[in-house]
């Protein structure tokens, strides 16, 4: 069987991650694969498996930096590419490039098409007057017309197909797939190097890693750890690269602790990070299913995560084996920082071995 996964840049994002880890199980299974790019660059690129080759559509020095200009200067090219390797089936791993999939497939008659829904539809920001309702709008229009044309749709939760079914009718089309975590894998990745000086001191380090954007809630964690810095000495590591790096340094130094918080740019492996840091942070305002949350279970990190954050409140099992909080409860959140940081946190505790890796590809 034929198979090509596109995704639109290799960077460090859950949705690339999961897309390298199927398209290397497929060619185990012997299927041939091509994982497929609008821009075949990225921090994530080295640890794409050898055996699979990287198609990249646009040259390099012609890949403009804004995803929605990437995805349509690409249109020609992916279908230019489906025409030509005439896969059996195309897997669309991220909501964004859904619409630019189903174009690009029409390029090959006999294709099927599978796209993963891996992310929240409605984006919701509590306490937010949405002024606009066009972008909502846009997003549920094109879910439905992604449902009718698609032949099966991989929900990464629960959580998403209940909030899509809502408003179309999925009937045998979609299917619940949760990511999965490899165990053996995180353990070894975990004692690799970690470069960062305050992983290997006594104060207590909270740690969130993704894209600097609206949806995950940042600031409402800087603000968190500054209240919770007048009863614990806590430091805040932001892994991850985006628009809002500069807005959250000045939060951060208008609150009095600039020197407590820190942007690094996303690494190829942040497992050691995650092992080394006294708490994970999840405070997203929305998302799909967080590897991160799966690799702090695995590390056996203690967790704070919003109660919003897409399957957080499922996978902890609704605070057994980390905190949920209210992603608008400042107070609430750095209560919960304290805890999790203190010898009475709440541990994963072996939670990780009922999201396996191996049953989500297979899968």
């Amino acid at each position: 069987m034929k198979v090509a996964v596109f995704v639109d840049e290799l960077s460090a994002t859950g949705v690339v991650n999961n897309a390298i880890a199927v398209a290397g199980d497929l060619h185990a299974r012997g299927c041939e694969v091509r994982l497929v790019a609008a821009r075949a660059e990225g921090t994530l690129k080295p640890t794409v498996p050898e055996e699979v080759p990287v198609v990249g559509l646009l040259p390099p020095g012609q890949v403009p930096s804004s995803r929605p200009r990437r995805l349509v200067r690409t249109l020609r090219a992916y279908r230019g590419f489906v025409g030509d390797f005439a896969p059996d089936v195309l897997f669309s791993s991220g909501n964004h490039a859904h619409l630019a999939s189903l174009f690009a497939a029409g390029a090959a008659p006999k294709c099927r098409t599978v796209v993963r829904i891996s992310n929240d539809l409605r984006h919701a920001v509590a306490g937010r007057r949405r002024r606009n309702p066009v972008p909502r709008w846009l997003r549920e229009t094109s879910f439905r017309l992604i449902a009718e044309r698609a032949d099966r749709l991989v929900f990464v939760s629960d959580h998403l197909r209940r909030q899509a079914a809502a408003s179309v009718d999925l009937a045998e089309k979609g299917v619940v797939i949760p990511n999965g975590v490899d165990l053996t894998a995180i353990h070894r990745r975990a004692q690799e190097h970690c470069p960062h000086d305050w992983l290997s001191q006594s104060d207590p380090v909270v740690l969130a890693v993704g894209r600097l954007v609206r949806q995950k809630n940042l600031h409402n964690l800087i603000r968190a750890v500054a209240l919770a810095r007048n009863s614990r000495p806590l430091r805040l590591l932001l892994l991850g690269s985006g628009p809002l790096r500069d807005s959250l340094l000045r939060e951060a130094e208008a609150l009095g602790i600039g020197g407590a918080v820190e942007i690094l740019p996303p690494v190829p492996n942040p497992i050691p990070y995650i092992d080394r840091s006294s708490v994970l942070a999840l405070p997203s305002w929305w998302e799909g299913s967080s590897n991160v949350l799966l690799e702090a279970l695995a590390c056996e990190t203690p967790i704070v995560a919003s109660d919003t954050a897409g399957s957080a409140a499922e996978v902890l099992d609704e605070g057994r084996f980390g905190l949920l909080v209210n992603p608008t409860d400042v107070r609430a959140m750095a209560d919960a920082l304290v805890r999790q940081s203190s010898a009475s946190a709440i541990r994963p505790g072996g939670r990780a071995e009922a999201f396996s890796r191996d049953a989500a590809l297979g899968a």
